[in-house]
């Protein structure tokens, strides 16, 4: 974590002294200039990433460069205008935002945009104004394939030509298209616009230079096409009622009375190139609860109004807002199976937007099923995270016990450092103490559990119940904990966890030759 990319630093650190200058620009109503010497000399910015999210109403902003990916994200109705070009989701979420591009954008331009205005002057790439749902977004130049894929709402202007299946699954808003428009895509139809409504769009356009012609064409939903998807309902199989904790041969107990450690540290690694360190945020227990609403005596994982011990996990349904939240939160989790799919150079973005937001180091984790783990692992080992989450409850339905030799394998394959970048499990049931040991033998840091009555009191069981098998098992921390702790009561858990059989003592056969 120490050797932070550096476009990444970069980025944190122009981030941190525009938030300076957008300070005393809003107070002398100045738009704020990078990328030019003080006598207008041009220094061009290059590959810069996650640059000025959230930009507040009077913040305006004008950028000479080559920029990477997710920059003026959640854009709250500032003006961001480029000089240059920019990758992908470049302004999405935006909401009352202006933003105008004056050299070619990547994919997702202006993705999940609610409200504001949008212009790339010189065309864009795959899937722009994905999944829109307000505001106006308008392309002069060509535009690649799925223009405006998922739509809800909101305008869409093309001022040339457009790739192949434009309005794919749009279930609203529409789409001009003054150029090249092949057949729409599945759920879409092109329709002919009257007169007036050319004339009124005209007028909404308020733009001498930019008028739709009469041979505009439209596309919009076709009500009479079924597009829509369900996601495959998240189930989890099984627990870990089956498997069992013992002591290791020859180990006595504890004196008791004796310290104990279980306490799990999160973030606190340090970063030279930004001459600071990630906040760190230490849990009691290897043990955080998921709830409605934050709670007085410990940290919890909330989706809104986090204080500054909790952790606000961030998804498509939440992000749009929670440029609020994430000033307040301690922690963010960013939930990946209800987030548009992002490469890891738009992923990288979206972290260091996340940071200029909260205005600190924040730690950072990343969430997705137990099918996905080795995707969790690798983007763990390759991006700034603090943390990653295995959730049980996943679209695949594995059986519980094998999320043991799924995690642990894909530890040693991805080579992590689980010490800087833990793995924590989310588990869908009642959590005891006998959980978190098993979590922690298979190389897991610790437990996430959904919500339960009375979690102080729950929470103060868990804990001395913890201590109580410390003291069983010898052992002075939970640092200490490992796979020859466990054993399986049933031969079927045993040949899908890889955990010893007790009584046979050893691993089944099958495991061996792994």
């Amino acid at each position: 974590m120490g050797n932070m990319r550096e476009e990444i630093v970069r980025s944190l650190k122009l981030n941190k002294d525009l938030a300076k200058m957008l300070k005393q620009g809003i107070e002398l109503n100045k738009p704020i200039k990078i990328g030019w010497s003080r006598e207008g000399e041009p220094i061009p910015k290059k590959g810069e990433i996650g640059l000025a999210p959230a930009l507040p109403e009077k913040g305006r902003i004008r950028i000479l460069g080559e920029l990477g990916h997710m920059n003026g994200i959640l854009c709250q109705g500032g003006s961001f205008s480029l000089e240059g070009s920019s990758g992908d989701f470049h302004g999405a979420w935006n909401n009352g935002g202006m933003h105008v591009i004056e050299r070619k954008v990547g994919d997702h331009i202006g993705h999940g945009m609610v409200d504001g205005k949008i212009i790339a002057r010189d065309g864009c790439g795959k899937f722009a104004g994905s999944s829109l749902r307000g505001g106006l977004l308008i392309i002069r130049g060509d535009a690649g394939s799925q223009v405006g894929a998922g739509m809800t709402g909101g305008t869409i202007l093309v001022v040339g030509d457009v790739g192949d299946s434009v309005g794919s699954r749009m279930t609203g808003g529409r789409i001009y298209v003054s150029g090249r428009c092949p057949k729409p895509g599945e759920g879409a139809k092109m329709i002919t616009p009257s007169k007036k409504e050319i004339e009124d769009f005209n007028e909404s356009l308020n733009d001498e230079l930019l008028k739709l012609s009469n041979d505009v064409v439209c596309i919009v939903a076709d009500n009479s096409i079924e597009v829509s998807t369900k996601q495959p309902n998240k189930k989890s199989l099984g627990d870990w009622s089956e498997l069992t904790i013992v002591p290791e041969i020859g180990k006595n107990r504890l004196v008791k009375g004796q310290a104990l450690d279980t306490i799990v540290v999160l973030g606190g690694d340090e970063i030279p190139s930004l001459e600071s360190n990630i906040e760190s945020m230490g849990l009691d227990l290897p043990l955080i609860f998921e709830s409605k609403k934050s709670t007085e005596k410990f940290s919890t994982i909330v989706n809104s109004k986090p204080k500054d011990s909790d952790f606000l996990i961030i998804n498509e349904d939440n992000i749009q807002n929670s440029h609020k939240d994430i000033k307040n939160a301690g922690g963010v989790i960013i939930d990946l199976s209800s987030m548009p799919t992002m490469s890891p150079p738009s992923l990288d973005g979206l972290l260091v937007a996340i940071r200029a937001i909260s205005s600190r180091l924040i730690p950072i984790l990343l969430k997705d099923g137990l099918s996905r783990v080795n995707n969790l692992h690798t983007s763990g080992k390759n991006h700034p995270i603090q943390g990653l989450i295995v959730d049980l409850s996943d679209i695949s339905g594995l059986h519980a016990t094998s999320c043991l030799p799924k995690i642990g394998r894909s530890i040693i394959e991805t080579k992590i450092d689980s010490s800087t970048c833990p793995t924590f499990i989310s588990v869908p049931w009642k959590v005891s103490s006998n959980d978190i040991i098993v979590a922690r033998a298979c190389g897991a840091a610790g437990i996430i559990s959904k919500e339960i009555q009375e979690m102080e009191k729950a929470s103060s069981e868990i804990h001395q119940e913890l201590r109580g098998w410390l003291e069983e098992l010898g052992l002075d921390s939970i640092e200490k904990i490992g796979r020859k702790h466990l054993r399986s009561n049933s031969y079927e858990i045993a040949a899908l966890s890889g955990i010893r059989l007790t009584g046979y003592e050893r691993a089944l056969p099958m495991w061996f030759s792994q």
